[in-house]
């Protein structure tokens, strides 16, 4: 039985309602014509462009890949737009008795989707620098702080902008970093020649070291052929590990991936397992997607996630909140804080809208004993 995550197979039975939904009106405001032609290019795009590369693990074709990307979030958008301006429509037609010409409805939509298809396309390269700091009383006492640097969620692949990389970087050395960090999606597909992209991840040195965690797409694009880029870049990759730094411990675990089963119990013996002297120290904890279980909450000090990409297009930002407990930001779990990064990159359509890539600049201070 192929193993398929829930979205996977639900992604394409929403985006064809969407589709199917701006046909119909198509159909009325355009005529026969276009509408077919919609519905002949979505079933495409869906069939051959999503959902059989996601179920027999094959690589999309570039162009279908590239089209497939810029139609997704078109179809979306266009959706969400008429479906609003439909409802005024009907407000109107039983209030004012009066009705809004499809044809302009339609023309209005897909301006207005364009536009925010260009800004989300800029929006999307324009990389923003979060700073945050944390208060400890867990680094010692020779240690006043430790400036850590997070990168979530580039997705290395064909449709990869090298320059966000170099930008990515460029960000990084210039925070002087103690330690940095990778939660996962750093690869979304095997490149043929990838020394590039290996050489300007390796291109930033830091004291305590780099050290990452396997996100969802790493599974998708060949898990060990995914680690074995990201460690030929220098990073040590935690699968279910932890390392004593000295000032600190780092933790992390491999993201589940296709499974439908969580990495619970994973997390969970993971972080049991540290040592008593260990415990005392600030336990920085590594994990793609940014569930956090009831039962581990206090044996970490720091969770950093990725996966969400702040939902990457507004408003999915609540959608995936809900889905995954977080969206973005930093949060509080009892004993424990958790903060999630919208990620550097993007998936699919090379387009944000009000949720900016970033990376994140996590300072833990020693907290002062009065």
């Amino acid at each position: 039985m192929l193993n398929i995550p829930i979205s996977i197979m639900l992604l394409p039975f929403c985006v064809i309602g969407m589709a199917f939904y701006l046909c119909c009106r198509m159909w009325k405001g355009l005529g026969v014509k276009p509408a077919v032609i919609w519905a002949v290019i979505s079933f495409s795009v869906v069939t051959w462009g999503l959902t059989v590369p996601r179920i027999f693990e094959i690589n999309t074709p570039v162009l279908l890949a590239i089209f497939g990307y810029i139609y997704m979030p078109f179809t979306v958008y266009s959706f969400m737009l008429l479906l609003v301006i439909d409802i005024i429509g009907i407000i109107l037609r039983f209030t004012l008795r009066t009705r809004i010409n499809s044809k302009y409805k339609l023309l209005f939509v897909f301006i207005l989707t364009s536009a925010i298809f260009c800004y989300g396309y800029f929006e999307a390269k324009d990389i923003k620098t979060i700073e945050i700091s944390i208060q400890t009383e867990k680094l010692p006492v020779d240690t006043d702080s430790i400036r850590i640097v997070q990168i979530s969620d580039l997705h290395i692949g064909r449709t990869f902008d090298s320059k966000k990389l170099v930008k990515t970087m460029e960000i990084t050395s210039a925070a002087s970093p103690d330690l940095i960090v990778l939660t996962g999606d750093i690869v979304e597909a095997i490149l043929q020649d990838d020394e590039y992209f290996i050489k300007m991840l390796d291109s930033v040195k830091t004291p305590l070291g780099r050290f990452a965690v396997t996100g969802n797409h790493e599974n998708y694009a060949g898990l060990e052929q995914a680690v074995d880029f990201i460690r030929r870049a220098g990073y040590v990759v935690l699968r279910s590990e932890w390392y004593d730094l000295g000032a600190l411990v780092i933790a992390g675990v491999d993201d589940p991936g296709r499974s439908l089963v969580s990495n619970q119990s994973d997390v969970f013996n993971l972080l049991s397992s540290l040592p008593d002297d260990m415990r005392k120290k600030f336990v920085l904890f590594l994990k793609h997607q940014p569930h956090v279980y009831e039962d581990t909450t206090g044996l970490f000090d720091l969770q950093l996630s990725g996966h969400t990409h702040g939902g990457q297009i507004w408003p999915f930002g609540y959608v995936v909140g809900f889905v995954n407990g977080a969206s973005q930001g930093l949060s509080v779990h009892k004993d424990s804080l958790l903060y999630v990064s919208n990620g550097t990159g993007y998936w699919g359509p090379p387009v944000r809208f009000l949720t900016p890539p970033e990376v994140i600049i996590i300072n833990v201070i020693r907290k002062k004993q009065a």
